[in-house]
């Protein structure tokens, strides 16, 4: 076991954290009983930057106590400040290089120029996450560690990430070496907290058997793990999954449940979201896909935007039948309806006449307010409507540029997670929940590695439930 006073007297070391033991208790502790000088606390995203600086306000940390940021940013920071002792210089005006600019500013902390600066500033730095830190960025911690105390946190078993050109460094013969192990933390918290004593000591022994390479079976905890086999009709599998997800929120209403779906086909999740009512999409902070549709809305207007607003909804709301309301506002248009228009249609028709993002806007909330229609992807419904309105208060039009500008806010406040969240390991990794679904953790051509399999199956703080082909995971490959 591991506490602030180890932390506080190493010069360097690196703590094993599994999931759910404690870690950002620790990491909060450790900082604010920290003296001196502030300690800079590194991790990899801006929403994990958010999740930090949360539970350290909630435990009343000073803010004089700790400088917080991505190990990304403060690298921009660093660089922009000795451009020349770096030899590198960042164009602000261009999107940066981020593996150059961390390799640049590794550089520059391994050779010692900035020593002086950085003792003077820092007591000594400590970086989350450090299983998913790329090579460049394990380079900038160990030239911080030649200048100030460093401690990293990290699980091996939560590797999940990768960087293309910027690969992990290997635990064992880099991270290692570098950051000798100062302990472990052993106490599932997660679970206890929770009443789930049993779950908790399962998952640690669970840890310790997908590390050594061995396969686990699921039906080993049957009070707190369920088993659910998959059959060859996708079908009857997903209206097998619905019927779980629904049958553990009608037991606990109370309670949070999070979905982990496919991590390659974003459009699987999506499907399972518009067929299971009141479950939650949890969105990449990227919105790629609501970015590509407001790329094909930019500058249209009438019929055109019409077209590519309805492409849109039918990627984020249930029931929109695009080439029916295309046909009715057409029959309207021409006096040829039966019926009288519904308040989508008298918004669809002033958008064809002419209309612009006002209309597009007016459009999507009447849609929304169909009661024969549901949004399912609320994040990307709301980050369109509010790109569009400020695309028109601008009155620029440059509805591409409003996106990017709420995007980026979105990434420095966090996530808001729907109480039953569908998302994929990449996605809900770090979050928690009452209660975990895992959709496929077998599925042929994307079956979960050993790495993904403990994340997911660490999500859920009362009850786990599994849909695979094999009770025995991770399938051998």
């Amino acid at each position: 076991m591991v506490d602030v006073p180890h932390i506080l007297q190493a010069h360097r070391g690196h703590v094993i954290a599994p999931a759910g033991c404690g870690k950002t208790e620790l990491i909060a502790k450790t900082i604010a009983q920290s003296e001196g000088k502030p300690v800079l606390v590194l991790t990899h995203t801006t929403a994990g930057v958010a999740a930090l600086r949360q539970r350290l306000q909630r435990d009343g940390v000073s803010a004089s106590n700790y400088r917080l940021n991505t190990i990304a940013g403060w690298a921009l920071t660093i660089i922009s400040m000795f451009p020349e002792r770096a030899g590198y210089l960042h164009d602000p005006k261009n999107a940066p290089d981020y593996t150059a600019v961390q390799n640049a500013v590794g550089e520059l902390c391994a050779s010692g120029a900035i020593h002086s600066e950085i003792a003077a500033t820092y007591s000594r730095v400590l970086v989350d996450e450090y299983q998913d830190c790329s090579a460049s960025q394990h380079l900038i911690t160990s030239g911080l560690a030649s200048a100030i105390p460093a401690i990293v946190f990290g699980d091996p078993m939560q590797a999940i990430f990768g960087f293309g050109n910027d690969p992990l460094p290997d635990w064992t013969t880099q991270v290692v070496p570098t950051f000798p192990e100062l302990g472990r933390l052993n106490t599932p918290w997660r679970w206890n907290n929770a009443g789930a004593n049993d779950l908790g000591g399962w998952l640690l022994t669970v840890r310790g058997a997908l590390e050594a390479g061995h396969q686990i079976d699921l039906r080993t905890l049957p009070d707190r793990v369920a088993w659910h086999p998959l059959c060859a009709d996708h079908n009857a599998n997903a209206v097998a999954q619905i019927a779980v997800q629904y049958e553990i929120a009608k037991a606990n209403p109370q309670e949070t449940i999070l979905i982990i779906g496919d991590s390659i086909q974003a459009d699987s999740r999506h499907n399972f979201a518009s067929r299971a009512k009141g479950v939650g999409v949890v969105e990449p902070v990227d919105f790629r896909d609501v970015v590509d549709f407001a790329n094909q809305m930019d500058g249209k207007s009438g019929q055109e935007l019409l077209v590519a607003v309805i492409g849109f909804l039918i990627s984020v709301m249930t029931n929109v039948y695009g080439e029916k309301l295309n046909a009715r506002v057409q029959s309207i248009l021409g006096g040829r309806n039966r019926t009288p228009p519904t308040a989508p249609e008298v918004a669809a028709v002033s958008l064809v006449q002419g209309g612009g993002y006002a209309e597009a806007v007016n459009f999507l909330k009447a849609m929304a307010g169909d009661r024969t229609r549901r949004v399912y992807r609320q994040n990307a419904f709301n980050i369109m409507i509010e790109a569009l309105q400020i695309a028109i208060a601008k009155q620029d039009g440059n509805l591409p540029a409003a996106i990017a500008g709420i995007r980026e806010q979105r990434r420095h406040a966090g996530r808001v997670i729907p109480p039953k969240a569908i998302g994929s390991t990449l996605l809900l990794k770090g979050l928690e929940a009452d209660h975990v679904v895992i959709l496929d953790a077998d599925r042929p051509g994307n079956a979960m590695s050993k790495e993904h399999l403990y994340v997911a199956l660490t999500r859920g703080a009362r009850s786990v439930s599994v849909f695979s082909r094999s009770p025995i995971l991770p399938k051998r490959s």
